[in-house]
């Protein structure tokens, strides 16, 4: 009978859903601004605009502290037959987390405004366990007769993080326009495991006992630093703006890669026998590419009510290795394959193609205290396809786009000011290449499955709460 059972447990923390780790939209920061999905790169009325877009501090005359945070009511996420025929990953979750806090500094020159503020552009966990126990056709009926008794099971757990501090200027040079600059240092952490255990016996006199396992892991940390350079222009009923963040330096950063592979009686360059491979390597220097971006964003008001619409574009990374060991004897005995290395199988891999995405808000004061809002924005994975077919260990995992809309309110109590609204999000990718169908296993690449096309469906509801303390004029 077959027996196939497969859990998969994501984590994370964004506007709506769980923190994706090839999207460059996930967050939304700011009580108003989040609400908006970030539509307020051509303008802003607090602090978030350290971030969006850091010309805009110049008009800000009310010092700030905000706090925002996200509670996800409900959220999925289903990959269909990850891993064998009626065999899908899913998930649901609940959470909540602080995603942002700024201030202003005082500035004896209204001219010149001065702001900070960390937050977390990226916050995402996936574990991930499938096993299946089934007949699956492996051996040559010469050497073993049927289908072959097969146990596998395939484990990833993979945690990303990024931490950033910005601080920013900007400086009004008229009434009406603008600009600013915000540098922003940003700290990434990864921790990636996967892991393939295959077991089955030869259908012969010998019944002899075939196993592989294979183990990949890799973790670092990287500090780079970028520069957002913004520009506004405000006429009686129309704000305008715009932000490019050069491409990322890296300042310092390093990390540790390893890889296990251990067989025994398994047909490898058409011999039956026992294969051992194995490397660890340290403080290997870590690289990370953040590319160019640039937004460009107009609110129009029109009455009391404000229409604003964003657009954003990121460049594109070709794939490159985020560590790579340096060459060394990786199969055991070395004599066995001395062209299998080190440097070709423990490479850290990573790559981003460009994207395009925009967002429409709109904001309907009901009176002094109250005022609506909603939007609705695209949010483009810039997962590279290429990974695919690229030799080493490749921990990005979310490749579909996704679409969030929002709607809630901001409630002004005096210097506070509160949002609170709700958020659905649904992408889906109907061509996912999934690696590892168990139902489909070779001896030839260590019996881990082959790379099928499946489809991944992600969506969730979820409320957003914010919150701000205004201070003294400046």
């Amino acid at each position: 009978m077959k027996r196939i059972s497969a859990l998969l447990l994501i984590v994370g923390h964004s506007l709506a859903g769980a923190g994706q780790d090839t999207h460059y939209w996930t967050q939304a920061f700011g009580t108003r601004a989040a609400l908006l999905g970030g539509s307020v790169v051509g303008g802003t009325k607090d602090n978030t605009a350290l971030y969006y877009n850091p010309s805009l501090l110049a008009f800000i005359d009310t010092a700030s502290v905000s706090i925002n945070a996200n509670l996800y009511q409900f959220e999925n996420i289903r990959i269909e037959n990850a891993i064998g025929q009626r065999a899908d990953f899913k998930s649901n979750r609940i959470a909540t987390i602080p995603l942002l806090v700024t201030g202003m500094f005082k500035s004896k020159n209204n001219r010149w405004k001065i702001g900070y503020g960390f937050f977390a552009p990226v916050n995402f966990e996936c574990k991930a366990t499938a096993r299946i126990d089934d007949k699956v056709q492996i051996v040559d009926d010469t050497e073993s007769p049927g289908e072959e008794d097969f146990i596998g099971q395939k484990s990833v757990s993979s945690t990303l993080k990024e931490i950033s501090l910005a601080i920013g200027v900007g400086y009004r040079a008229s009434e009406r326009f603008a600009i600013g600059i915000t540098p922003l240092f940003t700290l990434r952490t990864a921790d990636y495991l996967q892991s393939t255990l295959s077991r089955f016996y030869l259908n012969n006199a010998t019944r002899q006992l075939v196993t592989a396992t294979v183990l990949q892991s890799a973790n670092y940390y990287h500090v780079r630093v970028a520069a957002r350079l913004g520009a506004s222009y405000k006429w009686d009923k129309v704000e305008a703006g715009i932000a490019f963040t050069t491409p990322s330096l890296g300042i310092m950063g390093n990390g540790t890669v390893a890889a296990d592979i251990t067989a025994t009686q398994i047909k490898f360059k058409g011999t039956r026998q026992d294969i051992q491979a194995n490397d660890r390597q340290e403080k290997l220097k870590s690289k990370y590419h953040a590319p160019f971006n640039a937004s460009a964003g107009v609110n129009v008001y029109l009455g009391r009510k404000m229409l604003t619409v964003t657009a954003f574009y990121a460049g594109k990374e070709a794939v490159y290795d985020i560590l790579r060991a340096e060459p060394a004897a990786f199969v055991r005995p070395a004599d066995l394959y001395p062209a299998l290395g080190s440097e070709n199988f423990m490479r850290v891999k990573t790559g981003a193609t460009s994207v395009f995405n925009m967002v429409v808000g709109y904001e309907h004061p009901l009176n002094q205290k109250l005022t609506l809002v909603m939007s609705i924005r695209s949010n483009q994975s810039f997962y590279d396809p290429q990974l695919n077919t690229a030799v080493g260990i490749k921990p990005d995992i979310t490749s579909w786009n996704i679409y969030h809309l929002s709607a809630g309110c901001t409630i002004q109590l005096g210097r506070s000011s509160i949002s609170a609204g709700l958020l659905l999000s649904a992408g889906n990718d109907k061509a996912r290449v999934q690696n590892g169908n168990l139902e489909q296993v070779e001896e030839d690449n260590f019996l881990q499955g082959a790379t099928t096309i499946t489809k991944a469906r992600y969506s969730t509801i979820g409320l957003l709460l914010g919150y701000s303390f205004s201070f003294q004029k400046m």
